[in-house]
């Protein structure tokens, strides 16, 4: 496998990866005293579904309810909560605390469905790194993890050797997978392509949208897949050699399948996303709700979750696999190389930019 000039990022596939991750336990002994706060309560948070929910179903939830001995419900969601905290009576929300990246975010805040967030509350919070409290979101979402997009794909059959995003223009580029499912992404995708701004900045001027719109259109793209299970049945089956997805998850599909060889390489430069952590509106356990999330962002907890889940953490003392730190940017130095999604910047013309996207899916 390739491994990059000038990048501490290397391509993975699941051989080494298996290699790497044997032994990633971390004990918290240590961390497992008393709170401050009461004990016996339940606290509602919603997470993403999925693999992020197991490992947060694994690692987290054991770990605070021995800490407090109060009780986590775990809610899955990847669509939807917005419009279920819009339903929901004012004084009534169905979760206290809610994930989500800058759209939910910064769309929530517009429909005032966030609590303030007040970071002097939050102990931990002071080791955030700076790059990641940069964007508007941040106001009303802490940020707790983020991830990076990376090129996955079938080690057994690829025929050409993804590496940059602007390979994807190149003559060997063939039968790539797009997602459906957020412009925004793709669009800083093509931008790496561009190479016009710095990180991706042609997305946030729309004398760029019609250019953007027009690399897309004319890349070799095989399928637009809707849902992460399409993806994978395109590469086994031979219907695509090479994705767009999340790092994180690639790799633990590629610890957990022993269909194929899945193999990801992290661009040395790429996008990424925040996973903001906030209070909804009208929780009667606001309190409580601030002490689980500084409960997310100790250094132990981060460390752990980033120990059996390949995210970068939000907090400079976090400990990383082996993996993680050898091909995702985990100082606040590093994560300079990285255009995070700043959703705030997309927002005014977001619906038209969606619907123009929308429009060339359907047509491919």
């Amino acid at each position: 496998m390739a491994e990059y000039t000038g990048s501490k990022r290397s391509s993975l596939g699941r051989r080494s990866f298996l290699a790497a991750t044997g032994t990633a336990a971390i004990g918290l002994s240590g961390c497992l005293g008393g709170s401050s706060g009461s004990s016996g309560e339940t606290l509602r948070v919603s997470v993403w579904s999925g693999t992020n929910e197991t490992v947060f179903r694994e690692v987290v939830v054991p770990r605070y309810e021995e800490r407090t001995g109060n009780t986590l419900e775990i809610t899955g969601n990847w669509q939807g909560i917005l419009s279920k905290i819009r339903q929901s009576p004012p004084d009534d929300p169905p979760f206290d605390v809610t994930v989500g990246v800058g759209r939910t975010v910064h769309r929530g805040a517009q429909d005032d469905l966030w609590e303030p967030v007040n970071y002097d509350n939050l102990s931990n919070a002071g080791g955030i790194k700076p790059q990641l409290r940069q964007f508007p979101m941040a106001e009303t979402g802490v940020p707790v993890a983020y991830g990076v997009h990376a090129y996955v794909y079938n080690e057994d059959t690829i025929s050409w050797n993804p590496t940059e995003w602007a390979d994807l223009r190149s003559s060997e580029a063939q039968n790539v997978a797009l997602p459906s499912d957020f412009w925004l992404k793709l669009f800083m995708m093509a931008a790496f392509t561009m190479d016009d701004e710095p990180l991706a900045d042609e997305v946030y001027d729309r004398a760029y949208t019609d250019a953007l719109l027009d690399v897309i259109e004319s890349l070799p793209v095989s399928t637009f897949y809707q849902g992460t299970q399409q993806l994978w049945t395109a590469l086994s089956q031979g219907l695509a050699d090479v994705g767009h997805y999340f790092f994180a998850y690639g790799l633990k599909k590629a610890q957990t399948t022993d269909e194929y060889n899945i193999g990801v390489t992290v661009p040395p430069e790429t996008s990424g996303y925040i996973d903001y952590y906030q209070i909804v509106r009208g929780t009667q356990k606001k309190a409580l709700a601030e002490e689980f999330i500084d409960f997310l962002l100790d250094p132990e907890i981060q460390s752990a979750y980033a120990a059996e889940f390949n995210l970068g953490m939000s907090h400079r003392d976090a400990d990383y696999p082996d993996l993680t730190a050898e091909n995702l940017p985990t100082t606040n130095e590093d994560l300079q190389d990285v255009a995070f999604q700043n959703f705030a910047g997309v927002a005014d013309y977001s619906s038209d930019l969606s619907d123009r996207f929308r429009a060339l899916v359907q047509d491919n």
